[in-house]
């Protein structure tokens, strides 16, 4: 579903990804995890189109970023750590200007709200949603258009224990159903929950990639913060 060949970035004098090459197969769940500035972002921003490689390419669903840019766009949904609702309007109001955008129709939306268990808040001002009731409205938004890709960054930082795990509940559901799924968080409990493999970024480069046995228990699994730290270091590096 996703390929990435060979991909590097510079800013200025800072390399933020080198030479990356991944593959996300239809219906993974791939987990990218790293300490801050491994090339988390830049990764991400490169996926969205939002960053145009130094090198190398990027495929979705068999069509190239750089040639295709707007069809890629329209396969992936993106789920935020931080929305940007307008806090006045109702997440009604804030998924029909997006739905609009997308040339999505009226009923989508409500599809899309049932899905996120939203029906009795989608009223309401998005200002007056709890956190884990606004990455719900998140979610319903990525999905507007129906997209076969979903990336999220960060998307229980901010959350609490229960709308965490709510959270994780709802991306199971989204998985089971097909989609393919790109999880950039630093909270590895989320990851080795939800994840099928994990790669892990450091100064740019994959470092390490895991798979999860998700036929164990976790208390079972556990162990990827160990082999988190055995591939970054325990010290955090200068520069």
């Amino acid at each position: 579903m996703i390929q990435v060949e060979g991909v590097s970035k510079s800013y200025g004098s800072v390399q933020a990804l080198r030479g990356v090459s991944l593959v996300v197969a239809r219906g993974e769940t791939l987990g990218v995890i790293g300490p801050n500035g491994a090339g988390k972002t830049t990764l991400l921003k490169i996926l969205l189109g939002l960053v145009r490689p130094d090198r190398g390419s990027v495929t979705v669903d068999g069509l190239d970023l750089l040639n295709d840019p707007i069809a890629v766009r329209s396969r992936i949904g993106y789920v935020p750590q931080q929305d940007g609702f307008e806090e006045r309007d109702t997440g009604r109001e804030a998924l029909t200007f997006l739905a609009r955008l997308r040339g999505s129709p009226d009923d989508e939306i409500l599809r899309h709200v049932a899905s996120v268990g939203g029906e009795s808040w989608i009223d309401r001002p998005t200002g007056t949603l709890s956190g884990g009731q606004r990455q719900r409205l998140s979610v319903a938004a990525a999905l507007l258009g129906d997209p076969p890709v979903l990336l999220l960054d960060e998307p229980t930082a901010s959350l609490d224990p229960r709308a965490t795990a709510s959270f994780r509940d709802l991306m199971s559901s989204l998985a089971a159903d097909g989609r393919t799924l790109v999880l950039c968080s630093h909270l590895l409990d989320d990851v080795e929950r939800l994840c099928d493999r994990v790669v892990v970024l450091l100064e740019g480069e994959i470092a390490a990639v895991e798979t999860i046995d998700r036929t164990q228990d976790l208390p079972v699994r556990g162990g990827l913060e160990s082999r988190f730290l055995a591939a970054v270091g325990k010290e955090e590096r200068d520069g």
